[in-house]
């Protein structure tokens, strides 16, 4: 299947290795990367859009998709879409160390720089303009749903037992991070970045990352992206920036700060980092993964993901603090 695809893009391989989510195409044409896609036609499209749009912009360290020779930015075998770009030798960043979350804090802004002006195809579920009031609200709604799942088990699991244990607390955290967002400026905010145009990647993780042997930063990935506020890539940099630095403040504050040396945010978008950082996100994620999805994993590995959300909670809110006092977030 692979080999048909690569045939598609025009690209005749003499090898295909699979390397991690991905196959390394090796040919005459060049060395490319291969990846079966989970995403729909419209959402290539969407993305190809982006991803162009930031490129033609100087953002040229980004996996622009290889076209067909009928200019599709994907490849159809046999009802299985396949994107191609070209290889990088990189390694992903390393959000432990502050030599790699600078540079990535930095190339996180440049993006945002790059995205103003895009005009994005009709993608529905892409535009999230306005979003976060409504979806936090049913969100809320759903895990009180959840809770009376959990409740009326006959033989509840460790992972029903732990959610009981914790869901209160941090339903009550999202209500709080819905009241503030309310009495924020966000729908104003939104207003102007959505005449402005922007992109949110949207999966600023570490293996999305990637250093080359010369430092310098390439991005991968933009599967998820979608048309947001800055803010909310931002927060969730830091997240991750958060995780692996065993939530130390100074890190987290200079990776901000380098970020708004060359991206500054108004006053009133960078207050929306408070509901938005205290948004229950992870907790939502795994509860409805367990709840909401067919379940993909052993039960005990839902469980597991929730303690770990869980215990982390706190370590969150002392951070949070942490920056609201440092940027004057308050």
């Amino acid at each position: 299947m692979e080999q048909a695809a690569a045939h598609q893009f025009g690209i005749v391989p003499n090898k295909i290795t699979a390397v991690r989510r991905a196959f390394k195409v090796v040919s005459v044409q060049g060395i490319f990367a291969l990846k079966k896609s989970r995403q729909s036609k419209t959402g290539i499209h969407f993305i190809h859009a982006a991803k162009e749009h930031l490129y033609e912009q100087g953002m040229t360290n980004i996996d622009r998709y290889v076209l067909t020779p009928d200019k599709a930015p994907y490849a159809d075998v046999e009802e299985h879409l396949f994107v191609m770009s070209a290889w990088v030798d990189s390694r992903e960043a390393h959000y432990d160390a502050l030599s790699d979350v600078i540079p990535a804090a930095t190339v996180l802004a440049m993006l945002h720089q790059s995205a103003r002006g895009f005009v994005p195809p009709a993608a529905p579920d892409r535009i999230w303009w306005g979003s976060w009031p409504g979806l936090w609200h049913e969100r809320l709604e759903t895990l009180q749903q959840y809770k009376a799942i959990a409740q009326t088990q006959v033989a509840p699991s460790r992972f029903d037992r732990r959610f009981l244990r914790y869901i209160d607390r941090h339903w009550e955290q999202g209500r709080e991070a819905l009241q503030i967002l309310t009495g924020s400026e966000y729908t104003n905010v939104t207003a102007q970045y959505q005449m402005a145009g922007c992109i949110c990647h949207h999966d600023y993780s570490e293996r999305n990352v990637l250093f080359t042997p010369t430092h310098t930063v390439h991005l991968v990935d933009f599967d998820y992206s979608i048309c947001d506020l800055p803010i909310h890539d931002l927060v969730n940099f830091l997240r991750r920036v958060a995780k692996f630095t065993s939530y130390n403040g100074d890190t987290a504050c200079r990776a901000l700060a380098a970020y708004l040396d060359i991206n500054p945010l108004s006053k009133e978008e960078l207050q929306l980092f408070v509901p938005l950082w205290l948004w229950p996100q992870k907790f939502w994620e795994v509860t409805y993964q367990y709840y909401g999805e067919k379940r993909t994993r052993p039960r005990g590995k839902y469980s597991d993901r929730l303690r770990r959300r869980c215990h982390t909670r706190e370590k969150e809110r002392c951070l949070l603090e942490h920056i609201a006092r440092a940027f004057q977030l308050s």
